[in-house]
């Protein structure tokens, strides 16, 4: 149990078990501590505590406890030594991996961008090259996929197939992109694929997008903000601003009526955070669908640029947004969009206080942190090659077109893994973990998570306290969450 208080005082206690909040008032506390101390029934709770509580207050606590208690899976040590068995993983795969194909149809970019996960800043990542897949090569991936997705009906018929498009700069390899999916309409016409693009934007001129919005596209496109602030990061190769020709075609998709349309801002400690937000709550913007900060994995020299005061006054910028964001809930409900500060603060908090939750202990595939099972996607490089996804790097990789997945490099990776965990055992926050591959990926090894996540609880007792705070002001923060978690169970699983 992992105590911590929200701001105006309230106290509560995180269940690691479960994933569950616990309100923990000092009689909660009191009966909580008594029954861990021995098993006692409720006469003798009363009997040792009615001097310092209700008798009321004290029935309550224990008839909650107890019906609490029968919902806690049984405590199951979990083992970094655990050893997978190929059997286990495509079994578990054909049930709930092969949630998407990620098909990088180039390495080749028109833009230099200045924080690029592809440039001389990260030591473990691939360089950028002009090298561009070719279609034989996606076709044997598309039909690779596709035979995964029939083997596995079975257990999941309502799976639906996803395809990606990445790059590099994927619309320069736009013909290949329109040949995939003729490809897919023509042999699985009937399996109701859903596209996906992520694009710097420079080149979605009418011809593209027309095609695209044609094709029910859903178009992630990196816009970091106003003018200043994307032209500080996202240029040409010779330095020159890249927002006009961006905001241009953006602005000329908004204009059909596309809804499908998003943008994928990134930050660092420089980014002036509420001149960003200012602009994506304007009405000539589309939703962000996804904020992040520059990755810092192992290997990265991009924030050796930056002093200390640069953290500091961003730490305090990003203070002062919260604080913002929590005072004006009312505000933000009125939007009919997602905003920078909705993604980057009120998602964040609202999958603080969501994402741990289950009855279940974690699977002992994937006992710690919020990895996924390598094969859940599989990302495809220009030359063939499958990945776990497109965020590591290319040390550790799980396959092939020619020859599928190959299940016995997946279970070598996912055991080295777990046995680089050394610290989850004993985390008292591990069911809320948000790391995962990336964060301890080198060359070919992992990093130990006692090297990475030293101060872990700390922080997560910190954002414990944040994500209550927003919850104690509106409790339709937590509602409208429950609520939208119903309404993707029901699309998924039907009535």
């Amino acid at each position: 149990m992992l105590e911590f208080q929200s701001p105006i005082g309230n106290a509560y206690a995180w269940d690691d078990e479960t994933g569950i909040f616990i309100p923990f008032s000092p009689t909660m506390k009191a009966v909580f501590e008594a029954l861990n101390r021995k098993s006692l029934s409720l006469d003798d709770i009363v009997f040792h505590l009615s001097d310092k509580f209700s008798k009321e207050d004290l029935i309550f606590c224990y008839n909650w406890l107890k019906k609490w208690g029968k919902i806690r899976p049984m405590k199951q040590k979990s083992s970094t030594s655990y050893k997978p068995s190929t059997s286990e993983v495509r079994s578990l795969l054909l049930r709930t991996g092969f949630t998407q194909l990620t098909l990088s149809v180039t390495e080749d970019c028109n833009f230099r961008c200045k924080y690029c996960a592809f440039s001389d800043l990260y030591e473990y990542t691939r360089s950028q090259s002009n090298k561009y897949m070719k279609s034989d090569t996606a076709k044997r991936a598309i039909d690779y996929y596709f035979s995964l997705l029939k083997e596995g009906a079975r257990y999941n018929p309502k799976r639906q197939p996803a395809l990606a498009f990445y790059g590099g700069e994927p619309l320069l390899n736009f013909n290949l992109i329109k040949i995939c999916v003729e490809h897919i309409e023509n042999e699985y016409g009937n399996c109701k694929t859903r596209y996906t693009l992520t694009t710097n934007g420079s080149l979605l001129d009418k011809e593209k997008a027309n095609w695209l919005m044609e094709h029910d596209f859903s178009i992630a496109v990196s816009l970091d903000g106003p003018e200043e602030e994307h032209n500080r990061l996202r240029v040409y190769p010779n330095g020159k601003g890249t927002f006009r020709e961006v905001m241009g075609n953006v602005t000329s998709i908004l204009k059909t009526g596309y809804t499908k349309i998003y943008c994928l801002p990134v930050i660092d400690w420089k980014s002036d955070l509420f001149k960003r937000e200012e602009f994506f709550s304007g009405k000539d913007t589309p939703p962000v669908s996804f904020a992040s900060l520059v990755s810092n994995e192992p290997g990265s020299g991009y924030f050796d640029q930056f002093t200390e005061e640069d953290h500091h006054a961003f730490l305090e910028q990003l203070k002062n947004a919260k604080k913002s964001y929590s005072m004006n809930l009312d505000h933000q409900k009125q939007r009919d969009k997602l905003t920078l500060f909705d993604y980057l603060i009120g998602q964040y908090l609202k999958n603080i206080i969501f994402n741990g939750i289950s009855i279940y202990s974690p699977h002992p595939l994937m006992p710690f942190s919020s990895a996924c099972i390598p094969g859940r996607k599989i990302f495809v490089d220009v030359d063939g090659n499958f990945h776990i996804c497109e965020k590591i790097n290319s040390f550790f990789p799980i396959g092939n077109v020619n020859e599928g997945l190959n299940f016995e490099n997946i279970c070598e990776l996912l055991s080295n893994y777990i046995s680089s965990m050394d610290k989850c055992p004993s985390c008292k926050v591990r069911r809320n973990c948000s790391q995962c591959y990336p964060k301890f990926a080198m060359n070919g090894l992992f990093l130990c998570s006692s090297e990475v996540c030293r101060e872990m609880e700390v922080i997560m007792k910190k954002a414990f306290a944040e994500a209550f705070a927003v919850a104690e002001i509106d409790p339709q923060f937590i509602e409208k969450e429950i609520n939208s978690k119903k309404a993707n169970t029901k699309k998924y699983y039907g009535d």
